[in-house]
C-alpha cells in the first residue's frame, strides 16, 4: 500500500492542514465542531483509570533520580512523580470544563479517582513510589477542589461509586 501525504504528517502538520481546509470551506466547521467534540468526550472513566493507575505503579524508585525530579528529600521526589502523573488529568478536566463538557470532566475526574482509590494497597508501602508519597486521599481531593472552583462537583453517586469509603463529598 502507497504512503500518502495526508499520512505522512506530523501533528503539527495536520493542525495546519485542518485550519487551512476549515478557512477554505467553512461550511466543514460545525462538522469539524463535532467530531472535536466527540474526540473531547471519549475517554470513560475506566480508560483514565486503567491509564493513570499503569502509570502510577509504573514507576520505580529509580525514577526518583530522574533530571526533572530535581528533589533530594525521597518522600518529596515520590509526591512529585504522584503529582507528574495527575497534573495532566486535572489539566484536562479544566479543559473539558472550560467547553462546557461537564459529563466529560466528570468521567476524567471519576477514572482519576478510582484510580487512586483502587491503589490504596500502596500506600504507606516501604516496596514502591506510591507508598511514600502520601496519603492518595490527599491527592483525590485535589480533584474534588478543582470540581468545586469551575463550580460543577462531582455528584454524590460518581464519588460513591469511585471511592467509597474516602470522605470526599462536599
Amino acid at each position: 500500500m502507497a504512503a500518502t501525504a495526508l499520512a505522512a504528517l506530523r501533528t503539527s502538520e495536520q493542525a495546519q492542514v485542518l485550519t487551512n481546509l476549515l478557512r477554505t470551506h467553512p461550511e466543514l466547521a460545525a462538522e469539524a465542531e463535532w467530531h472535536a467534540t466527540t474526540l473531547l468526550s471519549a475517554p470513560s472513566p475506566e480508560q483514565v483509570s486503567t491509564a493513570l493507575a499503569e502509570t502510577l505503579t509504573g514507576y520505580e524508585f529509580t525514577d526518583m533520580d530522574a533530571p526533572d525530579v530535581g528533589i533530594c528529600d525521597p518522600d518529596d521526589a515520590c509526591a512529585f512523580l504522584v503529582d507528574k502523573a495527575v497534573d495532566p488529568y486535572l489539566s484536562e478536566i479544566q479543559r473539558r470544563a472550560s467547553l462546557g463538557l461537564t459529563n466529560a470532566a466528570h468521567g476524567i475526574a471519576t477514572g482519576v479517582l478510582m484510580s487512586l482509590y483502587g491503589l490504596r494497597e500502596y500506600e504507606h508501602c516501604t516496596e514502591h513510589v506510591l507508598g511514600s508519597a502520601g496519603d492518595l486521599v490527599d491527592y483525590a481531593r485535589r480533584v474534588t477542589i478543582l470540581l468545586e472552583q469551575l463550580d460543577i462537583p462531582l455528584p454524590p453517586e460518581y464519588l460513591d461509586a469511585a471511592c467509597p469509603t474516602w470522605p470526599l463529598a462536599n
